[in-house]
This record gives structure tokens, sequence and C-alpha cells, in this order.
């Protein structure tokens, strides 16, 4: 199996494109720049010497820099509205040229990227920053239900991304449109105020985003990505019904919920599947592990997924802090004896 992780932000809603000129000014953004990309150079260099196959980002997150001052959402009612930003405007640019950035790191260590366009956190109500009334997070779901917007939105946003996809089209994992819709949509597993989109209109975002990830093709006429969408639960790849919505590469995370056993990957050579998240030894019991008698390793954790049939997983995640998720160096010997660096008798000695 397959081992990834999920390295899904260093500053959430604002790793690619713009940086707000209240957190970072002017003068100030060469140098910035400078050291965030040094960070991610050594942390892809790092991520290649643990074996890791891939990595998961979130590009776009939710969508802080997508429109900050005069061009942020604004309050109208209840309802947030958000205009698309115009085409030639220096988010665009400056969005492609750091994906471009990232894309040439993952070729220089020999990793692939597994980018997610949005968050869920796109489509909540949305947040004024504190002291910044420009800057506001979530808010954008108005992109999402309008058509007109949402097509425009892919034509600035993910296809311009999806060239320079293809361009290191063998940097690329798959191509993830949204992370964990189901938060957002409303009457699915609870109502409250963040629930801002019907199902039948995520539904047609996620079937339009993914018709245009699989169009890209190779010279001999074969999807040139795999796509996916980064289901919270393993029942929403039927009760979405995944394949009819396009997707090639069933992903769902598990965090042992309602205390409930991995499923077995059923049919691997029909539908690939990936287990997009899962925590470290320190997060929420397995119940198959506890009932087999076996401790809550990280090695007994991919173990469990590899016996049932998954062919990649990502681990939860390279910038956890908290305590559920957070890596040990035990965690870290374990990765580099399962992925067959460092002999396995080495790991508790």
């Amino acid at each position: 199996m397959l081992v990834g992780i999920n390295y899904p932000w260093i500053n959430y809603g604002w790793d690619f494109g713009d940086a707000p000129e209240a957190w970072v000014a002017g003068d100030r953004l060469p140098a910035w720049r400078e050291a965030k990309r040094k960070q991610i150079e050594e942390d892809f260099g790092r991520f290649a010497g643990q074996g890791m196959h891939a990595v998961r980002w979130f590009l776009l997150g939710d969508g802080l820099n997508y429109g900050m001052n005069e061009l942020a959402p604004r309050k109208a009612g209840d309802k947030w509205r958000c205009e698309l930003l115009p085409a030639g405007h220096s988010y665009y640019d400056q969005l492609y040229d750091d994906f471009k950035f990232l894309l040439n790191v993952c070729r220089k260590h020999g990793v692939k990227i597994f980018p997610s366009l949005i968050d869920f956190g796109w489509c909540l109500q949305g947040t004024p920053m504190t002291g910044n009334t420009g800057i506001i997070k979530g808010g954008r779901y108005e992109i999402l239900i309008d058509p007109g917007k949402r097509k425009a939105f892919f034509e600035r946003t993910l296809e311009p991304l999806l060239a320079v996809s293809m361009l290191y089209r063998d940097s690329i994992y798959a191509w993830e449109l949204i992370n964990e819709p189901e938060w957002v949509v409303r009457r699915f597993w609870s109502r409250n105020a963040n629930r801002t989109v019907s199902r039948g209109d995520m539904q047609d975002f996620i079937a339009d985003g993914i018709r245009r990830i699989n169009a890209k093709k190779t010279q001999d006429e074969n999807a040139a990505f795999l796509s996916s969408v980064g289901f919270a639960d393993w029942e929403s790849l039927d009760k979405w019904d995944a394949e009819r919505l396009g997707i090639t590469l069933f992903q769902f995370h598990y965090y042992a919920q309602n205390n409930r056993e991995l499923p077995i990957n059923s049919n691997p050579a029909h539908r690939p599947c990936a287990v997009g998240e899962f925590a470290t030894a320190a997060g929420k019991a397995w119940p198959e592990l506890q009932r087999q008698h076996r401790d809550q390793s990280i090695t007994n954790r991919l173990r469990c997924m590899e016996d049932k049939g998954y062919p990649v997983c990502f681990l939860w995640s390279a910038t956890a802090t908290d305590a559920a998720t957070r890596w040990t160096e035990e965690a870290h010997q374990e990765l580099l004896a399962y992925n067959n660096l460092i002999p396995t008798q080495t790991i508790r000695a």
C-alpha cells in the first residue's frame, strides 16, 4: 500500500495567490514569499525522505484571499453575496505561479501532489476577520449555486490549473474538487445556519468540475488525471452515487466515526478507493484493533488498511499540533519502517 500525507495548509485559505496586505505588507512580500517557498522545499524533501508517495494540499481552502477588501463577499440580509474576481486580476497570475512552483518542487523530489481545489469552508457563512472587515472567511457559496458564476469560476481557476498540471502530469497523483462537502449541504446529517447549499446544487458543482478534470486526455486519449472528492464518510460514496458523478478515484476519511470499523474495499479493481485522511495512533481508537487486542500504533493502522484492500492512504497531517493527530518520533520511525526505510526491529529499541 502506498502512503501519502496531508499537508493541508501553511496559511489556510491563502497559501496560493495574493497574500492579504493587512497581514503581509507590500515591502515584506518578496521576503515572505521566499521564506515560504524555502519551507515548502524543505518539507517536501522531508516527505521524500520518509517514503511518502503523494501529498494532499488544500489550494483555495475557504477562499479567504479570493476577493478581498472591495471585492470580498458581502452580506445582504441573511445571505452572503460573492462576485467573481474579474478576468485578468493579479490573483490568477500569482495562483498559477505558486502552483507551478509547487509542481516543480514535486518533480525535483519525486513526490506527487494531490491538490484539492476548495474546502467546505468556502461555503460556510461569511466570517469577517477581527479588525479586518475586508478579509472574509467563507461566504462564497453563491459561486457554487449560481450556474453562470460556477461556469466562469471553473474557467478562470480550475481550467488554467489543469492546463499547468498537464505540463507536470507525472507529478499529479489525482485532482480533488472539494473536501468534505457534506458539512455544508442542507438536510444532510444536521440542520444549522452553515448548511448553505442544496444537495442538488452541490452535485451539479461536483459533476461539472469532475467532468472538466476527466476531460483532460493524454496523447493516446486516456484520462490524464484521476478525479476525486474528499468525502467525510464512506457511506457518502453510495449516498451521493460517486460513480454517476464521474468520480474516478473514490475517497473517504476515516476517524472511527460512530465507533464503526473501517469497511473492506470490496471492489478495488473496478473502483480505486483512497483513505484520504486518518489519524495517527493518538486519535480515536479503531474498534477492529481493539477487538483483535492489537495496539493502536500507526503500523497496525497501516496494516489494517492494507489488509482491507486499500491501495493508498493519507495521514492527517504533516502540520497537526492537536493531541489527537500530532506526530511523535515513534510514529515517524514506524512510518519509515513500514516504507522499508529502516529495519522494523529498531522502532521500539
